[in-house]
């Protein structure tokens, strides 16, 4: 009877371990999104950065149209310059790219954020933001939600295969009388 107890109050025990860890871990999840946001952000700016040294070339010599700017830069004969043309155009694409993604990752509906994050993340920012990911517990709602899903859902399929595995146990044991 006293190994039955205390098999039971481990078992207890170590779900109510995992359910905390697995709530820790699904706050962890909206501060990770925010930190990816954070990371593109930068990004962003960074480019934006860049586009402008072209801008401005683009202001000064063809009205501030960097389509011309780079159509004149196609029509040179230097490689070289060719080639930065080239680069320009993916500045460009890359920014755009970059201001997209960070309007639909900014979205104020937290449900929308998840899924377009989960379904559309870029994965060298994904994978800048896992290395330099630092822990934190925000106090929000909807990181808050998260944990409690994330540990619900995690307790009720580990109750789940328990069953199962009882279940299956039994009739093998049922079996062998």
């Amino acid at each position: 009877m006293f190994k039955l107890d205390m098999f039971t109050l481990i078992n207890t025990l170590i779900d109510r371990c995992l359910f905390t860890l697995m709530f820790i871990i699904g706050v962890q999840f909206p501060e990770f999104i925010n930190q990816y946001i954070q990371r593109l952000s930068g990004h962003l700016e960074e480019s934006k950065a860049q586009l402008l040294q072209f801008q401005s070339l683009a202001d000064q010599y063809f009205e501030g149209n960097i389509s011309l700017l780079v159509k004149q830069y196609k029509t040179n004969s230097d490689p070289i310059i060719i080639d930065s043309a080239t680069v320009i155009e993916h500045l460009l694409q890359r920014t755009a790219y970059l201001e997209n993604h960070l309007t639909l990752m900014n979205t104020p509906d937290y449900l929308n954020k998840v899924f377009y994050f989960l379904t559309n993340l870029d994965s060298q920012i994904f994978i800048k933001t896992t290395e330099f990911y630092t822990l934190a517990i925000p106090l929000s709602v909807s990181a808050v939600s998260t944990g409690f899903i994330i540990a619900s859902l995690f307790v009720l399929s580990n109750f789940f295969c328990k069953s199962c595995y009882k279940r299956i146990f039994k009739n093998k044991k049922e079996q062998s009388y």
